[in-house]
């Protein structure tokens, strides 16, 4: 499977430029998206996080029928990619969600709301207990949101489910204090080492796609990370990239044979109690 995306990164609020360049570097890729079976934006990317107190001018910029409208419309000009649009706030019932929309052709076939609130969200936004696979070709894939990643019992519940696991992200350097001491990042090594753990210990490949860039609202200024990588048991941490430009496509190869190996050998996607009723513990 070859999968793509793009280290994406928002001006605050200005959604119609964001749609603009996302609609621009499409066109630019154009070629090679055609050849691509799956696509993948990072957390936000529309938008930037917002406060409580923006809300309304986010309401009259855009809407959540709109939103669907218009990922409807990007994914109909490549109709044999699947479009995972990193995340957006929707509207659903007066409540807001932090919501990745999966589309293809023309249609979106999954959904699937952050867990893991964090920031200004706890105050913005409501959350579920679902999670959200959809298919391409023969591969089950699952996703999870951003610092979702400091909750193993969402992976758990994708374990034995999915062949690959896609983790848009919205991460900077910002309101680390111990990051003062250390000459090398910790947040790349912390969202990295993270994302290797829940691949391994639940037998899927995961694909973590970040922003790159500084960052600038009114209430939030930040250096957005990048480091977007893709993990492979049992080889490990097959692709990493350190490239700067938010612009860039980036395509990799994802090979389930290799995966199935690692799952036919270690079966750590089962659990105590499988064992348990095998009798082998």
């Amino acid at each position: 499977m070859k999968i793509g995306y793009f280290q994406f990164l928002p001006e605050f609020l200005k959604i119609k430029n964001n749609f603009d360049k996302v609609e621009m570097i499409l066109n630019a890729n154009k070629a090679k998206i055609k050849g691509l079976e799956l696509l993948v934006f990072p957390e936000y990317f529309l938008s930037g996080p917002l406060k409580i107190e923006y809300l309304s001018d986010y309401e009259k910029k855009i809407s959540t029928e709109e939103i669907k409208n218009y990922f409807s419309k990007i994914s109909e000009k490549f109709p044999k990619t699947t479009f995972v649009m990193g995340s957006v706030l929707l509207k659903i019932n007066e409540n807001y969600f932090n919501a990745t929309l999966v589309c293809k052709n023309g249609k979106i076939i999954a959904e699937y709301h952050k867990k893991a609130l964090i920031y200004n969200e706890r105050y913005v936004c409501e959350s579920d207990d679902n999670v959200s696979i959809f298919k391409v070709n023969n591969l089950d894939i699952g996703i999870a949101i951003c610092w979702d990643l400091i909750l193993p019992e969402i992976f758990r519940k994708y374990a034995e489910k999915i062949d690959l696991l896609i983790l848009p992200s919205f991460w900077g350097i910002a309101g680390n204090a111990l990051q003062a001491r250390y000459s090398f990042s910790l947040e790349k090594k912390y969202y990295t080492a993270l994302g290797i753990s829940r691949a391994y210990e639940n037998a899927f490949a995961l694909l973590f796609v970040n922003s790159v860039g500084k960052y600038k609202s009114p209430f939030y200024s930040d250096r957005m990370m990048g480091g977007s990588y893709f993990v492979l048991p049992p080889l490990g941490l097959t692709n990493k990239t350190n490239d700067k430009n938010p612009n860039k496509l980036h395509i990799i190869d994802f090979d389930k044979k290799i995966l199935q190996e690692y799952k036919d050998f270690y079966e750590t996607g089962k659990d105590y109690f499988y064992y348990l009723n095998k009798k082998v513990i």
